[in-house]
This record gives structure tokens, C-alpha cells and sequence, in this order.
């Protein structure tokens, strides 16, 4: 029981630590996100967010946001600003 203990207690601290370390590395900004659920073995189970972000008095807040939707707003973007060089380049030669 108590080396069980201490295991955990060993794990814990090492998921601070890379927590930590993580956190440390942003130079602007940090979004930490976390999914809603997780396969573990052949079941989807419900997630919970890293218990370190209520240690840190962290905002919980849930942004709904299609992935599909920021990944066509990313496109377009892209699209125009490789059409904006191309005309750039068009206008140099």
C-alpha cells in the first residue's frame, strides 16, 4: 500500500513538473485544452481537464469551436494571402 502511495506520489509529481515546464515555455501566450473524451482500450470515456489547472485557479472556460470551421477560416486565409503575393510579385516583374 504505502509503495503504491509513493508511486502515485512519484507520478504526480512528475505531471507537475511537466506541467510546469510547459507553462514556462510560452513566450505570449498559453491555451491549455484537454478533449472530452478518450478511448481507453476500445471504449470512448468521458475526460476531465489536467487537475493542475484548478491548482493554478486557471479560468475553465469552454470554447465551443468546430475544428472544420477554423480549418476553412485557416484555408481561406491562406488562399488570400498567397493570391495578395502572387499579385505582388506580378506588379515587380
Amino acid at each position: 500500500q504505502e509503495a503504491a502511495s509513493e508511486t502515485l506520489t512519484a507520478h504526480l509529481q512528475e505531471e507537475r513538473r511537466l506541467m510546469y515546464v510547459g507553462i514556462t515555455r510560452a513566450q505570449r501566450s498559453l491555451a491549455v485544452s484537454w478533449t472530452k473524451k478518450r478511448k481507453k482500450g476500445r471504449e470512448m470515456v468521458a475526460a476531465q481537464p489536467s487537475r493542475f489547472i484548478a491548482e493554478m485557479g486557471l479560468d475553465q472556460t469552454t470554447v465551443k469551436e468546430d475544428p472544420r470551421e477554423k480549418l476553412r477560416a485557416l484555408r481561406a486565409e491562406f488562399a488570400q494571402k498567397a493570391a495578395d503575393g502572387a499579385a505582388a510579385r506580378a506588379l515587380l516583374r
